[in-house]
């Protein structure tokens, strides 16, 4: 079943401006039946990646610059389906700066990823 809502995946774009210090919300993956969701929280500047499903894939995310989308930071889940991994990268991420958030599912080659953008670290 994952593998048929996978071929029907489409990206997902949330835009918009945030204001300074913005936390993310969840950001979903975008295979038909979302096996993963991750979120930035900027207090700490922290990350949270969930495995929602039994699917066989792992769940990443990254923090990345809009300038130059060069990735900050990111954390993906070591263990089975519902599984969470929570990690904050205080130190790496500059203040005041345009960032977007990428989660995805991934194995073997696969990816299905979602994304939101515009958030203020």
């Amino acid at each position: 079943m994952a593998v048929l809502g996978a071929a029907c995946a489409l990206t997902v774009l949330s835009g918009g401006t945030a204001s300074a210090g913005t936390n993310s919300g969840f950001v979903y993956t975008t295979d038909w039946d979302p096996g993963g969701r991750g979120a930035f929280g900027h207090d700490g500047d922290c990350l949270t990646v969930f495995d929602d499903q039994a699917d066989g894939y792992a769940v990443e995310i990254h923090l990345f610059r809009m300038s130059d989308a060069k990735t900050i930071a990111s954390l993906k889940t070591t263990q089975p389906a519902l599984s969470r991994e929570y990690k904050c990268f205080g130190s790496q991420v500059p203040e005041n700066i345009k960032v977007g958030v990428r989660v995805s599912l991934i194995k073997s080659g696969d990816k299905f990823s979602g994304f939101k953008h515009n958030v203020t670290t």
